[in-house]
């Protein structure tokens, strides 16, 4: 089995050979050879040193998963390690290996945040509550707008304390997969699957905390749960798009008691702070070189949050990979950019209020606004248009050619047959109902 892991590097770092110049492969790859251990469907590749570790997770490390994806069916990722911090004996190489899953993002790392005025602070106290769980502060209560880096830094602080013990126990979830966990396991009459995913936690993140709201019974558990990690003196990490003292439908026990930690919000990034994220997301996406007028330009039109920020991106450089040119130019940036820009434009001719709809759907779905109004049939893609869909037609009563317009200048047949699949399916699956509702919660706030 051990060999399969490694066969898997092996194609990953030939394909990578490929992608780069000689000089920069052989700097940073080329001493790069051994997987030394597989757990939680983590591949972990051993490097000569801190200053590679550091350069790969900052630069290349979505490229390198992305690659990986392309040789198995499997949801696999590397994480690449030093030799102090693992070591073969410790975890033999097996697929039974699989004991618990945290559902922790590794490419949300502190390294790969990028730090600016308006996050400056919550980038501060996180790092220091990986540093010391459950001593800085207890729980930590980050809120701010959608797509602003509050998810990013939650997951950072659980990666970072995996990082320094992988025996740690450390589980994200969002609130409505927690209402869905306990829901199921209560209708069952089988609470151990519930109960071995939730019991005896090191730490515990929590996104989307508002929508806890829609699960009454789930609070209760919630507070229990709450309580005991408190008590034991492991650490909480929470996320909202309000402050605590402003949450609806959530009994005051609970937030009272999310008061009682440390408070921080994120703000929106400010343009440099945009450039910046843009220059580093493009050295991990890409090796062609973008100008900095065509980072402006993208950083002056897409203001409203980093996920739109990066789609944009992520357009540019995928129309210079489908048109095959190297020197991505202003006028070529600005053609790539073009539907989005006339959705924006749209939003703010009419001065309508569906402007956070699908960068909220978006979020919701850990995609971007471009994946929506692409043409990619990937079912990860496809649901959420359908949503997005669904609710201009039912909740804000736009004809189906509007709808197509917004969308991406789609057929109105287009249009109708999605919104008929949602209405389908939405009263017999329990998940889509609750995600349609908590995406009109947000919207509505």
């Amino acid at each position: 089995m051990q060999n399969t892991y490694q066969d898997l590097w092996t194609k990953t770092k030939d394909y990578l050979a490929t992608c780069f110049n000689e000089t920069t492969f052989n700097d940073t790859f080329a001493k790069v050879c051994d997987v030394v251990k597989f757990q939680n469907n983590v591949i972990y590749v051993l490097v000569p040193d801190n200053y590679i570790k550091t350069k790969i997770n900052h630069m290349y490390i979505e490229k390198i998963n992305a690659v990986l994806n392309t040789f198995t069916t499997e949801k696999l990722k590397f994480k690449f390690v030093c030799e102090n911090e693992i070591k073969k004996e410790e975890t033999p190489i097996s697929t039974n290996n699989r004991l618990y899953l945290n559902h922790l993002n590794e490419n949300h790392s502190f390294e790969s945040f990028v730090v600016g005025e308006s996050n400056n602070f919550a980038y501060r106290i996180c790092l220091n509550v990986a540093e010391q769980p459950a001593f800085i502060a207890n729980p930590l209560y980050i809120f701010g707008g959608v797509g602003l880096g509050k998810t990013h830094l939650m997951q950072a602080i659980g990666n970072y304390i995996l990082d320094k013990d992988l025996n740690k126990k450390v589980l994200y979830v969002q609130a409505n997969d927690f209402i869905v966990d306990y829901s199921k396991s209560t209708q069952s009459g089988n609470m151990d699957s519930f109960n071995e995913k939730y019991d005896d936690l090191d730490c515990l993140l929590v996104d989307d905390i508002q929508m806890l709201e829609i699960g009454k019974k789930s609070q209760q558990e919630f507070f229990k749960l709450f309580n005991d990690l408190i008590n034991r003196k492991k650490q909480i990490v929470i996320t909202s798009d309000c402050p605590a003292n402003q949450l609806k439908g959530i009994m005051e026990r609970l937030t009272s008691r999310f008061a009682q930690g440390m408070t921080v919000d994120i703000k929106r990034p400010d343009l440099e702070q945009r450039v910046n994220i843009l220059k580093r997301k493009a050295l991990e996406l890409t090796p062609k070189n973008i100008p900095d007028d065509v980072l402006y330009f993208i950083a002056q039109n897409f203001t409203d949050n980093i996920r739109e920020l990066e789609g944009a991106l992520n357009r540019v450089i995928g129309h210079s990979d489908v048109c095959n040119y190297n020197n991505i130019t202003l006028d070529k940036a600005k053609d790539a950019l073009e539907a989005l820009l006339a959705y924006k434009k749209s939003n703010v001719d009419t001065k309508e209020n569906h402007d956070d709809l699908l960068s909220i759907i978006a979020d919701f779905y850990g995609i971007s606004v471009n994946d929506i109004l692409s043409t990619k049939r990937k079912q990860n893609f496809v649901l959420p248009r359908h949503i997005a869909m669904y609710i201009l037609k039912q909740h804000y009563n736009y004809p189906y050619a509007k709808i197509g317009v917004i969308l991406g200048n789609r057929d109105h047949t287009t249009i109708m047959n999605g919104c008929n699949k949602i209405e389908s399916e939405i009263n017999s699956n329990k998940e889509l109902k609750m995600a349609v509702e908590t995406i009109l919660k947000k919207v509505n706030k």
